[in-house]
């Protein structure tokens, strides 16, 4: 009786147990996407500077404070550095409240400040506002 159950209990561990959910189904046959690239002109008004501050709090390297919304921008590298995020919220409020879409030309001045139980980390940029013009 030992051997019977030790022998069920290796098949039953081995086999285990499957299931497979199936929610999308993809179409059949060849499917060809033709997506024109998007034309776009960007006007710059080199009139006046935009400009904005991003900070950030750590600490104890674990309780961040500081800004929570930024600009996305999608494959745009920031540069080496962890201000990455600093950057991208200086951005966001220098077009904050103007009509302009992107910031060109940007030049940013990082501050980090060190302490034992802190660190904070200031970014100020300043550029020019763009507006993108989309061509049919």
């Amino acid at each position: 009786m030992n051997r019977s159950f030790l022998l069920l209990a290796a098949v039953a561990a081995l086999t285990g147990c499957t299931s497979l959910e199936q929610s999308v189904k993809l179409a059949e046959g060849s499917l060809v996407l033709d997506i024109a690239p998007v034309q776009v002109d960007v006007q710059v008004d080199t009139t006046r500077t935009l400009t904005g501050v991003g900070r950030t709090t750590w600490v104890l390297g674990v309780l961040r404070f500081g800004d929570r919304t930024t600009a996305d921008f999608p494959g745009m590298p920031f540069g080496p550095g962890a201000v990455t995020r600093e950057k991208r919220a200086a951005i966001y409020k220098a077009l904050k409240d103007t009509d302009f879409d992107v910031l060109v030309n940007p030049k940013y001045i990082v501050e980090e400040q060190r302490a034992i139980l802190f660190r904070r980390t200031t970014c100020i940029v300043a550029g020019y506002g763009g507006k993108f013009e989309f061509q049919p």
